[in-house]
């Protein structure tokens, strides 16, 4: 026991020994009932603080708020601009009361409200429901259970558009695309119930028509688009990422919401033999299922697989074209929307339900379903409804020729076909190539979010054997025509197609003459002729496809080697883009008994058309291209190679009804050196017009236009540059950005289907009653080559070709007179031809046309285009008598000339041109000028008729390169003195500090004399009178003006000195007062009174 007490004891002891530490440090208690034998413990002794101390701990604190500091400027943008949010958001909240309570009080009655109807949004969001359903019946219905169909990705428009009415601002709303992986259903197993797919698909139906204001948002951050659910966070995204290339080229499950419609057509037993061996025939289901579940669809099919003729008769048995809807078929050229209308009429029975749609011409009615038509018309329908609400299905055919509509209307549907099927009415987008160049139209600028399944169509062909030469001839022409003997003397039967360059006048003539039936001239003859000096320039006429003539011969080529009567003629049939649609269509009808026929053709022959019969191809490798410059605007004409694409769409003409051959007039080792593919038409054209329609359809930065291959900016900027200038945009300022908008000259320039600078000539002419002739005139402007080349005109011998040629610049000299009629030069000439033909006994018939030198396709398009532009003049711009077509009309009076030539000056600034004088020292070739952009000397035309006045100031229509030497065509006379007033913008001026200003009464202005200088080459113009700046010298020229009467006449009777004037003012110290303020601000008007009369 003893042991035990002990032990307690001693803890005792240890207890108490803690515990006197903790109360002798902490409270210090005086009373201590702990063992006096423990020893209390030793406090330490504070130290006093002294200044020191002080000191050290202000300059600590100093350095903290440095590190704070530091630390504060270290913060990156990012987060800074979240805290910045984060403060705003707390300032909103502490307002959201007291203007919520303020909104209170303008808060309409709930009756009052209910009977409001809405204007915008007529139609009432309708509450989706959810698609998995809250409950189950049974356990076997979870099978059944798809997962939520998620909101499908939006694609944005990469070009932005203005804001001036509601239908362009829905263009730059965000677009759904159709074919994403999030509108998939996920099931869970094989055996899914038809009735629970059909509701799914109807509920699908019903969101996709309301505008909820649950619809999903996106965030594209490196390629991943992470949807938005509702309910869902900002801080959930992470957990929703879709990759974009798991939704590209994913079809959606469910089908289109619309029951399946099938529209019969009774064929006729033979056309339903021919439709069953074409390649499309067979592959009708998958292409209407590819159609039916995208929103666009690439075919690629080779010519003569069918695709032009048989898909429009697919979509119209598909029920496409029920409720008034129709199917547009977009060609390249007339030629082929013609010919392919009918095709398609004859083959479904149905004449009046397919109809075409070209410039000037058609036979669209109201019972019209299927529409063949150019690209360019479509474009204009476009400007009228940018939606083409009256379309179900858009057909982009030929695209692999890249004209530069065709490219345009791509780049804009794209964009309207996503929209069209957000808003419940789907337009469907079918692109057919006939070229594997796909990769222009698969690519992310033009399908941001998926890209359109491509379908692949073969086409029949036969066996093609394709000859090379072994070394390329120097002349074509003649290897061609050797080549065409050949082929019909010792191969078989069947149809010949040769491909040549463009306007082969010259040749064909000869041909006329050397190989028509009556002849007996030897091979070596008809060499040595077809090899003269006079065709080695063919390759330099400076004409275009557009413009090519091949007249029709009877020849018989066998008689120019031999005397074989055994061999049967040739029938021998041109074709070209400009041909008459009756000419055209003779290639179609049956070859003549006892004939082989002989087609010679351009390119135009190479796609759109399918020549039957066609067994050998004579292939030139040649082409007529036009080179465009788009900073100097100079275009050339040049016959140059084709591409490989060209080179085999022309061997595929042969082999469509048997095995075919193809001669190539050039060896293999040049075919190598071809281009791929020929460049699009948009790299070779002026775009001014297209960047005017662009941008009267509200879209401002054109660089960003969606083209299927962007055209070169500097082009665009030239472009934009001559529209300013011409008044058509105005440079406007926006977030600190200039910005070209349309104006409203340029509105109203682009209602007409003309060059901005034509469409300016019809503008100011209606200002001044000049419409009759300036309509006449920009319509002869517009078509190429109204008058026949003086180069076209050929007699039997030399001096027959002399005499015709001399006689033809006679009579238009006759038509300039010395005055103004001469000085309006070629146009004159132009204008007085048209009128002439237009006013003689026959209407422009063949003989009056040659007679006057006029082309008669020139002068039938002419007339057609001068009656579409007075329909639109009586339709847009009213006047008090309507505005009609005369035939009879007659020419213009000196006085209208005058008039007209400064409106052409006005409109086409841009294209005058200075005479370049000798200099010392410096030689200057004859009868040069200087353009304002190219560096290189241009001379007028030989065929002008101030070929010989060479005035110092020119103006011309275009600039056209022939043999090394470029000419201007279509030239009239410049007055020095005009351009200030007329081409102010192209002008440049410097002040003269002498020069004494003056007030011109006529024009109301206060004038002075400036240095002035033109374009920006700087031609000095002289001194000339230009109004003063607004600036304070010119509101002390005014009041110097006004006091001493030049402004107010009848002032100067009373005061005509500072003398007068101030004893006049100690009588009436408010006179003039009333008048002096009205030409000051308002915010003067004060100061003036306290400080009047001034002494």
């Amino acid at each position: 026991m003893k042991r035990k007490v002990t032990q307690c004891a001693a803890e005792n002891v240890c207890v108490s020994l803690v515990q006197t530490e903790m109360t002798s440090d902490d409270y210090n208690n005086p009373v201590d009932t702990t063992n006096a034998l423990i020893l209390p413990v030793k406090t330490k002794k504070k130290k006093a603080k002294k200044a020191d101390d002080k000191v050290i701990n202000r300059k600590k604190n100093e350095a903290r708020k440095r590190r704070l500091e530091q630390t504060e400027a270290k913060i990156s943008k990012a987060k800074r601009k979240k805290l910045m949010k984060i403060m705003e958001r707390k300032k909103k909240k502490e307002s959201r009361e007291s203007l919520l309570e303020n909104l209170m009080q303008y808060q309409l009655p709930t009756g009052t409200l209910s009977k409001l109807t809405a204007e915008v949004h007529p139609r009432k969001p309708v509450k989706s429901e959810d698609f998995v359903p809250k409950k189950l019946s049974n356990l076997a219905g979870r099978k059944c259970i798809s997962l939520p169909v998620k909101k499908e990705p939006v694609q944005e428009n990469y070009y932005e558009t203005g804001s001036e009415s509601e239908d362009d601002i829905s263009l730059t709303e965000k677009v759904i695309s159709m074919n994403t992986e999030s509108s998939k259903c996920v099931l869970g197993d094989n055996d899914v119930r038809e009735k629970q797919l059909e509701d799914s698909t109807d509920r699908r139906q019903k969101n996709s028509t309301s505008q909820n204001t649950n619809e999903s948002k996106i965030k594209i951050k490196c390629n991943e688009v992470h949807l938005l659910e509702p309910g869902t966070s900002e801080l959930d995204v992470a957990n929703l990422p879709v990759k974009i290339s798991s939704v590209r080229n994913k079809i959606s499950i469910l089908k289109d919401t619309q029951k399946s419609k099938f529209v019969p057509v009774h064929r006729s037993e033979n056309i339903e033999a021919q439709r069953s061996k074409l390649p499309i025939y067979a592959e009708e289901q998958n292409i209407m299922e590819a159609i039916n579940d995208n929103c666009a669809t690439i075919i690629y099919g080779e010519t003569g697989s069918g695709k032009t003729t048989q898909l429009p008769q697919f979509l119209y048995e598909a029920g496409y074209a029920h409720d008034g809807k129709l199917i547009g078929i977009t060609e390249p050229r007339r030629m082929a929307a013609i010919s392919m209308a009918a095709r398609v009429a004859q083959e479904m029975n149905l004449p009046n339900a397919v109809s075409y749609q070209i410039k000037y011409e058609g036979n669209r009615s109201v019972e019209t379903s299927i529409l063949f038509m150019t690209d360019g018309v479509l474009m204009k329908e476009m400007q009228k409804d940018v939606m083409l609400s009256a379309y179900s299905v858009i057909v982009i055919d030929e695209a692999h020729e890249r004209s530069m509509y065709s490219d345009v209307l791509i780049g804009l549907l794209t964009r309207i076909a996503p929209y069209r099927v957000r808003i419940g009415s789907p337009l469907k987008l079918i692109i057919m190539s006939a070229t594997l160049r796909l990769d222009d139209f698969r690519n992310k600028r033009l399908f941001p979010v998926s890209l359109p399944p491509v379908l692949n169509i073969d086409a029949r062909q036969y066996p093609v054997s394709v000859h090379f030469e072994r070394r390329t001839p120097e002349n074509y022409l003649t290897a061609a025509f050797h080549k065409i003997c050949e082929i019909h003397e010792k191969k078989g039967p069947g149809t010949i197609l040769v491909f040549l360059s463009g306007k082969l006048e010259r040749n064909k003539l000869e041909l006329k003459k050397t190989v028509s039936n009556k002849s007996k001239k030897t091979e070596k003859s008809v060499k040595d002729e077809l090899t003269e000096d006079r065709f080695a320039d063919a390759d330099n006429l400076d004409c275009d496809d557009s413009g090519s003539e091949i007249h029709e011969v009877n020849f018989c080529p066998e008689a120019s080697r031999t005397q074989n009567s055994s061999t049967l003629p040739l029938f021998c049939l041109p074709l070209y883009s400009l041909l008459s649609s009756k000419k055209q269509q003779r290639i179609f009808e049956p070859t003549p008994d006892g004939h082989r026929m002989c087609v010679i053709a351009t390119n135009v022959a190479e796609t759109s058309l399918t020549i039957p019969a066609v067994r050998y191809v004579v292939d030139s490798g040649r082409e007529k291209r036009r080179h465009y410059d788009p900073v100097t605007g100079v275009s050339q004409f040049l016959v140059s190679w084709i591409s490989q694409a060209s080179a085999d769409q022309r061997a595929g003409r042969a082999g469509r009804v048997q095995p075919g051959e193809v001669y190539r007039l050039y060896s293999s080792a040049v075919y190598s050196d071809f281009e791929k593919f020929s460049p699009p038409e948009i790299l070779s054209k002026p775009v001014d017009q297209l960047m005017l329609h662009l941008k009267s359809m509200n879209i401002i930065k054109v660089a960003n236009f969606p083209f299927p291959t962007p055209p070169d900016e500097d082009s665009l900027e030239e472009a934009e540059k001559r529209l300013i200038r011409l008044g058509a945009l105005q440079v406007t300022m926006k977030n600190n950005i200039k910005e070209a908008r349309i104006s409203l000259l340029g509105k109203t320039l682009s209602i007409f289907p003309l060059a901005p600078t034509f469409a300016k000539i019809l503008v100011m002419a209606n200002q001044h009653s000049l419409m009759a002739h300036a309509c006449c005139l920009v319509a002869a402007l517009s078509v190429r080559e109204p008058l026949i080349p003086l180069y076209s005109l050929r007699g039997e011998n030399v001096e027959e070709t002399q005499a015709l040629i001399f006689e033809a610049l006679k009579q238009r000299r006759s038509w300039c007179p010395p005055g103004q009629a001469r000085n309006f030069g070629d146009l004159t000439v132009i204008l007085r031809a048209i009128l002439s033909a237009e006013a003689s006994e026959g209407s422009g018939s063949e003989e009056e046309c040659h007679r006057l030198g006029v082309r008669r396709k020139a002068l039938i398009e002419i007339r057609k285009l001068r009656q579409q532009l007075t329909k639109i003049i009586n339709l847009k711009c009213p006047q008090d008598k309507p505005f009609t077509v005369k035939l009879d009309m007659k020419p213009p009076t000196d006085e209208e000339t005058l008039m007209l030539r400064q409106i052409v000056i006005a409109s086409l600034t841009d294209n005058i041109a200075r005479r370049v004088d000798p200099i010392a020292n410096q030689s200057v070739p004859k009868g040069a000028y200087q353009s304002q952009k190219l560096k290189d000397y241009v001379y007028i035309d030989p065929s002008s008729v101030l070929f010989k006045d060479e005035p110092d100031w020119v103006l011309y229509q275009e600039i056209i390169e022939r043999k090394d030497k470029k000419f201007m065509q279509n030239v009239i006379c410049v007055e020095e003195h005009w351009l200030p007033r007329l081409a102010n913008t192209y002008c440049h001026f410097t002040p003269i500090k002498e020069a004494e200003p003056r007030y011109d009464s006529a024009t109301d202005t206060v004038l002075t004399f400036v240095n002035g200088t033109f374009s920006d080459r700087r031609w000095p113009l002289g001194k000339v009178e230009q109004p003063l700046p607004v600036n304070i010298n010119l509101y002390r020229y005014f009041a110097q003006f006004f006091l001493d009467g030049s402004v107010c006449p009848p002032l100067a009777t009373y005061v005509t000195s500072r003398v007068r004037l101030l004893e006049v003012w100690k009588n009436k110290s408010e006179y003039l007062l009333d008048e002096y303020l009205e030409w000051l601000p308002k915010f003067l008007h004060e100061k003036v009174q306290m400080n009047w009369p001034p002494n």
